[in-house]
Parts: C-alpha cells; sequence; structure tokens
C-alpha cells in the first residue's frame, strides 16, 4: 500500500518549488523589461542631446537688443520644456568647472600650464557632459590645467 502522506509531501515540495521558480522567473523578466525600457530611452535621450546642446548655443547668440522680442521668449520657453524633460528623465549635467579633472566624467581635450592653478584642474568647458543616475551618457569635454 502507497504512503499517501509522503507522496503528498513530496508533491507540495515540487509544488513549492515550481512555484519560488515561476516567482523568479517573473522578477527576472520585469527586471529585464525594466532595464530595456531604460536603455532605449537613454538612448533617446542622447540623441536629442546634440540638439539640446545647439538649442543652447543658439539662445546664448541672440543679441541682447532682442532678448526681450515674443520669439526670443518663446525660444526661452522651450528651451526650458528642453531641460524640465531631461530632469524628468533624470539626466543631469556634469559639473566640471573648477573641479579636478576625472577621467570617468571628463575628457580632456587640451591642456594648460598656469602656476596659479592647481594642477588637474579643470579651466575651460568646451562640450557639457551628461550622467543618468551614475551614468555617464556622454563625458564634458574639458581644458585642464597640467603642471607635470
Amino acid at each position: 500500500m502507497p504512503d499517501f502522506k509522503k507522496q503528498a509531501a513530496e508533491n507540495l515540495a515540487g509544488w513549492q518549488k515550481a512555484l519560488a521558480d515561476y516567482q523568479n522567473l517573473q522578477k527576472e523578466h520585469e527586471k529585464k523589461l525594466t532595464n530595456l525600457k531604460t536603455f532605449l530611452s537613454l538612448d533617446i535621450v542622447s540623441q536629442l542631446l546634440p540638439i539640446f546642446d545647439n538649442y543652447k548655443i543658439a539662445l546664448n547668440h541672440i543679441p541682447e537688443a532682442d532678448k526681450k522680442q515674443a520669439w526670443a521668449i518663446g525660444l526661452e520657453h522651450t528651451f526650458k520644456l528642453w531641460e524640465s524633460f531631461l530632469n524628468e528623465q533624470g539626466v543631469k549635467e556634469i559639473e566640471a568647472l573648477g573641479k579636478k579633472f576625472d577621467p570617468e566624467y571628463h575628457e580632456s581635450i587640451s591642456q594648460v600650464e598656469d602656476e596659479n592653478i592647481a594642477d588637474q584642474e579643470i579651466v575651460e568647458v568646451k562640450q557639457i557632459g551628461y550622467s543618468y543616475q551614475d551614468q555617464v551618457l556622454r563625458p564634458t569635454k574639458v581644458i585642464i590645467n597640467n603642471l607635470s
């Protein structure tokens, strides 16, 4: 005569293992979907950054006499929408000017030699860099002081 209690315990253990495996698979699937959505969002944002940069440059070239005109004010408001969009995506500018050069966040494109400035200090930003959480989307292109 079969041992029904033993068989029931084995079936229960198998069912519990299958349930745990299924729950782990669900969590892994959700994590992969989240990572994919983040990757796609960051890819799109990375492609938009040059447009954002050029928009910013264009705003800086509006003649002072035209800055109060309706079209210039409209461009400024549109720029603020761009900034809000990037902030909502979690994208932040990488601070650089006056900071110590860090190759993880900065790309040195030139150097100067000035005894009045600390060695490896960033003296000029040529292109703003951006990060998402602690991941660099684009490094800041900088000029550094090099006393070596």
